[in-house]
């Protein structure tokens, strides 16, 4: 449904803004790690089931994308941590953008 993949996107780009804005000016808020958490967390079930319903022909991207989203919502949430976290977060977000980029 395109309402998933459309409602997606404004999630992610609500979370990226106050990601930013939090960020640039150095400045948090009471519970800024949960909303954060939690926009990343539905913005990634949102694009993986938007993605699902494609079958992911076309959308390795949104499959990473989706996928990132929800583990960092998760280290946000759950102060989720294992060896080697690091290198997971940026492999996915490294391979989502170039995919992206590529529009595949």
């Amino acid at each position: 449904m395109k309402i998933d993949k459309r409602l997606g996107e404004v999630l992610l780009a609500v979370w990226l803004i106050l990601s930013a804005l939090l960020s640039l000016l150095s400045i948090s808020f009471t519970g800024s790690g949960v909303v954060l958490g939690l926009l990343a967390l539905a913005a990634g079930v949102l694009l993986l089931l938007s993605g699902a319903r494609l079958k992911f022909k076309n959308s390795l991207a949104l499959l990473l994308l989706g996928i990132w989203l929800i583990l960092e919502g998760l280290v946000m949430l759950l102060a989720l941590s294992f060896s080697g976290l690091g290198i997971v977060r940026g492999v996915l977000a490294l391979a989502a953008g170039i995919l992206l980029l590529l529009k595949r």
